[in-house]
C-alpha cells in the first residue's frame, strides 16, 4: 500500500500564493489525513461531501436525521484562495462532524469542545477559527 503524502508536503506542493479548486477525487485523501492527525481515525464513515458555489460561507456542515441515505453532509465552496485555506475549512467542518457523531452534541456549534481542537490544528500549521476571510 503506498504511503500518503504528509499534509505539510501537500501544502508546500500547492503553495499559498495561488487559488485552489477542490477536486472530488482528491478530497478523500485530505479527509483521511485530517481524520488520522486530528481525530485519531475516530470518524470511521466519511460524510457526503459536495463542492458548489456558496454565498457567505466557505464551508457548511449539515445534519438531517430524516434523510434516507446521508444524514451528515459537508458542503465546500468551489474556490479557495489557496490549498491551506481549503484544508482549514475541511478540517473546520470535520470538527462539527466530530461534535455530532462522537460527542453526540445536539448542535455542532463553535463552543468549548470546538475550540479544543485549536492546538491540534496549530501543530499541523493550520488555523481553526469561527470565520475565515
Amino acid at each position: 500500500m503506498p504511503r500518503t503524502k504528509s499534509l505539510a508536503a501537500l501544502i508546500q506542493q500547492h503553495g499559498d500564493d495561488r487559488g485552489y479548486k477542490p477536486n472530488l477525487n482528491k478530497i478523500p485523501m485530505v479527509y483521511k489525513i485530517l481524520n488520522r492527525k486530528l481525530f485519531k481515525n475516530q470518524l470511521k464513515k466519511m460524510p457526503k461531501i459536495m463542492v458548489r458555489r456558496m454565498h457567505g460561507a466557505l464551508g457548511l456542515f449539515e445534519f438531517n436525521p430524516y434523510a434516507l441515505k446521508y444524514c451528515h453532509q459537508i458542503t465546500l465552496h468551489h474556490k479557495f484562495k489557496n490549498f491551506r485555506e481549503f484544508v482549514e475549512i475541511l478540517g473546520h467542518e470535520m470538527v462539527h462532524y466530530y461534535q455530532k457523531l462522537i460527542l453526540k452534541q445536539n448542535s455542532a456549534r463553535h463552543n468549548k469542545e470546538f475550540y479544543s481542537f485549536k492546538k491540534k490544528f496549530e501543530k499541523l500549521g493550520l488555523d481553526l477559527k469561527r470565520v475565515y476571510q
